[in-house]
């Protein structure tokens, strides 16, 4: 399988719909207010289940972000360092927009949220608490935004050093070496020594780009002419020994296998032009999802009761609430570019 930018979209998109589910219904004790979910089948919480699978989402995207970035780096005029620097970049743009558009909101109308098990105030307005969730310090307004201190360390720091190691085939040894190292000294997953542990997946998706896995691999040529059945018993698989470990040490083993099967299974589907679509807006649909379900309107989200419309709700006001800041910001730059000519000529 030739793995393309629409398979890669795919492949995101299946990671952003895990991480929803995740949140929706990994998590009762953020579900507040008397707020609650109907199981799609009675007596079987089947979506409890896939949540505890969801949490897979982050190595996927770091897999994901490694492959995608490695390939764009053969592609580009820029030496490796400033090419990290120009992604940095884009990302802080990104989160900056999102960060001034919903922060606020918390800091002028939520001021009741509490962070999750305290009486703390999650919204503190005060320079420091402001500035440290702004450069992705630190995540206390959103608490799924620990995410950004992993993507910063991988983006200026990994990306360079594992690009340069791949290239004499000792990425994989130092990347594992890493995390068996964040094993042993217990560090905290979520902390901000935390990318030690993720980092295998992102290290594997640069390794992954380099060797040309998804179109080379004998195994993967194999299952490319699997029949549908195949497809659907290596997903099972995945999920299956995801779950017996319970945790996501072999997360960054499993993701290479589930992101094919994954993409496969949407084709199978029909359903690869909508998931690919909301994999276009990945980025930002993982930065502004969880404000909706927990922090400003999870009263609204939880209103159908029965877990499909739930998530499917969730799904919809977060599409169209980037939608239409995509757009806002693709008419301001429409406009800026537009002045810009205009004093040139002047």
């Amino acid at each position: 399988m030739e793995f393309t930018k629409e398979q890669t979209q795919i492949a995101k998109g299946v990671a952003i719909c895990l991480m929803m589910i995740y949140h929706l219904f990994n998590f009762s004790d953020r579900i507040l207010n008397g707020n609650s979910y109907i199981p799609l089948i009675p007596f079987f919480n089947i979506e409890a289940e896939v949540a505890s699978f969801g949490s897979i989402c982050v190595s996927m995207l770091l897999f994901l972000s490694g492959y995608g970035m490695s390939l764009g780096y053969v592609h580009s005029k820029d030496k490796l360092l400033i090419y990290s620097i120009k992604k940095l970049r884009d990302f802080y743009f990104t989160y900056w927009l999102y960060f001034l558009i919903f922060v606020p909101i918390g800091l002028l109308y939520f001021q009741e949220v509490t962070v999750w098990g305290t009486e703390d105030v999650r919204y503190l307005s005060d320079p420091k608490t402001f500035l440290e969730n702004f450069l992705g310090w630190s995540s206390i307004y959103n608490a799924d935004w620990w995410f950004i201190r992993i993507f910063v360390m991988s983006l200026i720091f990994l990306f360079p050093l594992y690009t340069k190691l791949a290239d004499k085939n000792i990425a994989l040894a130092a990347s594992v070496s890493l995390f068996l190292l964040a094993l042993s000294s217990k560090v905290n997953n979520y902390g901000h020594l935390g990318f030690t542990y993720w980092q295998t997946s992102f290290a594997l998706g640069i390794i992954c780009a380099k060797v040309k896995f998804f179109s080379t691999s004998r195994l993967i040529k194999h299952f490319d002419k699997a029949s549908w059945v195949w497809i659907f018993l290596g997903l099972l698989l995945c999920l299956i020994l995801r779950l017996m470990v319970g945790g996501t040490e072999i997360d960054f083993l499993i993701v290479p296998f589930f992101i094919y099967f994954s993409c496969k299974a949407v084709a199978i589907l029909n359903l690869s032009k909508l998931i690919a679509y909301l994999g276009r807006y990945s980025f930002p649909l993982w930065l502004i999802h969880s404000f909706f379900c927990y922090y400003y309107f999870q009263d609204i989200i939880y209103f159908p009761k029965w877990s499909p419309f739930v998530f499917i709700l969730l799904t919809t006001v977060s599409l169209l609430s980037v939608l239409a800041i995509e757009n806002f910001r693709s008419y301001v730059l429409h406009l800026t570019k537009a002045w810009t000519g205009q004093i040139k000529k002047i």
